[in-house]
């Protein structure tokens, strides 16, 4: 008896756990899909970026320079902000950790997810900046404003010059890193002549350029930190799925238990009351000691 209700009880909690694999499962799926809607429009949107600064970039003058001189360059990292989502930061480190270690001392790490910037400091590799991650996908806009404001701000202040971003893309039915150079820009200074007027401005060709650069790092680091939030819900979602199917073996393993320890139970009753039948028969049916 005492077997069969740890059994019931190892059941009960399998299923509950069941049901919260489940809830994690159907909204990573929700994400993902929220995710997706929101990639196509933001994808548009840098082509768009890209173009307006690449028409700022032409408007000037020869001596002067699109991107400022500095020795410093950096790296900035999109990961996970909690877990449950298999090796998705790992994948991530992995790619990483040999840029890393190739760097100079001037050197920045920006990492954005807290599960990934622990990760990290485990591994040895100490962020200068870490921030969180979006948990939503309305929240991916801001997170990537306040990290392009960030570099923005370096870059304009001569801090650095050179900065490589990575992130998850799902490709198919798995994740690949992207890595992808942000600065320095590699911008053609002169375009072919067309027919049409130059365009009409009201402000300094540098002061549009430097407000199209911070633009344009936004809707790259925009896109970015989109595809890495799909990703990782996607990893999410097949984590969980694995996660349920094991849980469902696991439980009709144990319900067959259980139907196992109740049929052997119920057998050996039987074969008691089996035997004690036949010996209260054997009983009345033996013949009394005759007297002397």
């Amino acid at each position: 008896m005492a077997q069969e209700r740890e059994l019931t009880t190892r059941i009960r909690s399998l299923d509950e756990l069941a049901e919260i694999v489940t809830a994690i499962r159907a909204i990573a799926a929700s994400q993902m899909q929220q995710a997706l809607k929101s990639s196509a429009a933001i994808g548009r949107y840098s082509e768009l970026i890209r173009t307006a600064l690449s028409d700022a970039a032409s408007l000037l003058s020869a001596d002067e320079t699109i991107s400022p001189k500095a020795a410093n360059g950096g790296q900035v990292l999109f990961g996970a902000e909690h877990g449950l989502c298999g090796g998705f930061n790992q994948q991530l480190l992995r790619e990483i950790e040999p840029y890393s270690q190739q760097q100079a001392e001037k050197h920045f790490f920006i990492v954005v997810g807290s599960r990934a910037a622990r990760l990290c400091r485990e591994r040895g590799l100490q962020p200068d900046v870490a921030v969180p991650m979006a948990t939503h996908y309305a929240g991916v806009t801001g997170t990537a404003h306040g990290v392009a404001a960030d570099l923005f701000h370096m870059f304009s202040t001569r801090q650095v010059a050179r900065v490589e971003l990575f992130y998850a893309m799902h490709v198919g039915q798995a994740l690949k890193v992207q890595r992808q150079q942000l600065l320095p820009l590699d911008l053609p200074r002169e375009k072919p002549r067309s027919p049409q007027s130059p365009p009409i401005i009201n402000v300094r060709p540098r002061q549009l350029l430097d407000g199209m650069i911070s633009e344009y790092l936004f809707a790259a680091l925009e896109n970015a930190a989109m595809q890495s939030f799909f990703s990782e819900n996607f990893a999410r979602f097949r984590t969980m799925e694995a996660a349920h199917q094991n849980i469902r073996k696991k439980s009709s393993d144990l319900t067959t238990l259980a139907r196992r320890m109740r049929q052997e139970a119920v057998t050996s009753e039987i074969l008691e009351l089996i035997s004690g039948a036949e010996a209260l028969s054997s009983t009345r049916n033996a013949k009394p000691l005759s007297r002397c």
